[in-house]
């Protein structure tokens, strides 16, 4: 990803490296790159803050920095990693800078722009920036980065043996961006009421935007004045599939695909006007398949998963009878679903256990997740697979469990969760959240991972690790409606009454 970055950006992530250096840290965060763009004197960056009212001396204090830079000569330094949240912010200006344009580098001012909006400019607080200043002159040039194509006065670079073609040229491109964004609109209401997903509406949303300043590359006015809705012999015409629509999903699928078929036309027929425009109409269409995939998944994954609140993990039983009697206990408790988990034992074991497990839960018509192996989940007729960071990814599982199997991912940091909900996983693991007495963890993930998994997705997820009725309750009020627990119900003098407390806690 790096090499899409100037050079400038690349010595401000240097210099943050060596901020974090000087001040003994272990990783390096955001506050360390807000100092380091403001030592870079020459930048772009420092130059819009020292524009902007930016004090460095305040700036420092307030963020605990050093006020002299570090020294240069970093050739021999250890390498330190970055923290989850800068490399969210690095991919995320990446991603912002390069979407308009692939040929672009990333610049100073992208990285500046992205931690603008970190937590509402929460870093520049105290500062003396004005920051909403700051983010408007940068939007406006944004904007203006967008080059007008001239077709209306003098048709330009549109060469065509009859005039008058333009005319029908400018028809089709204003038929289609008027179903491109009418398309977007509908899924997004359905994602932003329906889904109440944050995360896949403010993708949406981006898409919208950038559709818009697509669009500004042709001349507004010839598209309005050269729109004939009453002589469109089109809108007399409608098929039996499009006046019924049997569900809101199916309304989604409806708008997904008109969407994308817009978004070709603009493309195609934009080539006949400027290359570059086509280019964009290209890139959007693709992120609209991407968007249709996460929108579909999430879907799916509510339907299937909707209400399922309480995750039992079990595994690691003397014989196959303690291993029934658990799993029959938490199913009566209120458990929605049960996750297989067994290490040392021999496949052909581990799939007899399975296949018990199957016919527990398929008789209290909950879901049964095998861990760690697509091949047992798919011969034991399992609804999905778990899987760990370095397991199979969620598309070879895909290939094994098939279109409609479940998929679970363990996430824990937030580039990890936002990887997982990237690769349409169906469920998200979040944590550890405490230590747990079933599983050795080197670090973990905290509360602040399940606040951070509450604000940014819908996508049904569960805490796990450590959680039992003495510690749910702060995982509830950190956002959770979900849980997956194992020694709490295991381990416990009385599995059902151990399931039902903590399913009475989560309904409360």
């Amino acid at each position: 990803m790096l090499e899409s970055f100037t050079a400038g950006a690349l010595r401000a992530i240097r210099r943050s490296e060596a901020r974090a250096r000087l001040r003994g840290a272990g990783r390096v965060e955001l506050a360390d790159l807000v100092a380091a763009l403001v030592d870079e004197d020459e930048s772009r960056a420092a130059a819009r803050l020292a524009e902007f009212g930016l004090d460095p001396a305040r700036l420092f204090a307030a963020l605990g920095q050093a006020t002299s830079p570090p020294p240069d000569d970093e050739a021999d330094a250890e390498a330190i990693p970055h923290s989850a949240r800068f490399r969210t912010l690095l991919r995320d200006a990446n991603q912002q800078a390069r979407g308009h344009d692939r040929s672009r580098h990333v610049g100073t001012e992208d990285l500046l722009a992205r931690l603008l909006l970190e937590d509402d400019g929460a870093l520049f607080v105290g500062t003396g920036l004005d920051r909403d200043s700051l983010l408007d002159r940068m939007n406006e040039e944004a904007v203006g980065e967008t080059r007008p194509i001239p077709i209306a006065a003098e048709i330009g670079p549109l060469e065509l043996a009859d005039p008058g073609e333009a005319i029908e040229i400018a028809r089709i491109l204003d038929a289609s961006a008027n179903r491109a964004r009418e398309g977007l609109r509908v899924v997004e209401d359905y994602v932003r009421f329906v889904l109440n997903d944050p995360g896949l509406t403010r993708r949406l949303k981006e898409v919208r935007h950038r559709l818009a300043e697509a669009l500004r590359g042709i001349d507004p006015e010839l598209l309005i004045s050269s729109r004939d809705t009453r002589g469109d012999v089109g809108t007399h015409i409608m098929t039996a599939a499009e006046s019924t629509r049997e569900s809101p999903r199916a309304v989604l699928v409806a708008n997904f695909k008109r969407t994308a078929e817009a978004l070709r036309t603009l493309e195609e027929y934009g080539k006949l006007i400027d290359a570059w425009v086509a280019g964009r109409f290209e890139v959007l269409r693709y992120d609209v398949y991407t968007l249709e995939k996460l929108t579909l998944t999430a879907a799916s994954s509510h339907r299937s998963l909707g209400d399922a609140k309480l995750m039992v993990l079990v595994g690691g039983l003397p014989t196959i009878g303690d291993l029934t009697w658990i799993v029959g206990e938490a199913l009566a408790g209120g458990a929605d679903v049960i996750q297989l988990r067994e290490k040392n034992i021999d496949d052909r074991e581990w799939l007899r256990r399975a296949r018990e497990v199957r016919i527990l839960t398929a008789q209290a018509k909950a879901r049964f997740i095998v861990n760690d192996r697509p091949d047992l989940a798919r011969l034991a007729g399992a609804d999905g697979v778990h899987l760990g960071q370095d397991d199979v990814t969620v598309r070879d599982a895909r290939r094994i469990v098939g279109p409609n199997a479940l998929i679970g991912v363990s996430t824990h940091d937030p580039a990890q969760l936002e990887k997982a909900t990237l690769d349409a996983a169906s469920y998200l693991g979040v944590g550890p959240v405490f230590s747990s007495l079933t599983k050795d963890f080197d670090a973990y993930a905290g509360l602040e991972l399940v606040r951070r998994a509450a604000e940014s997705t819908t996508l049904p997820w569960f805490a796990i690790g450590g959680i039992d009725e003495s510690t749910i309750e702060s995982v509830i009020e950190a956002g959770a409606s979900r849980v997956a627990v194992s020694a709490a119900v295991v381990r416990a003098e009385y599995p059902r009454k151990a399931a039902a407390a903590l399913r009475g806690r989560l309904e409360a």
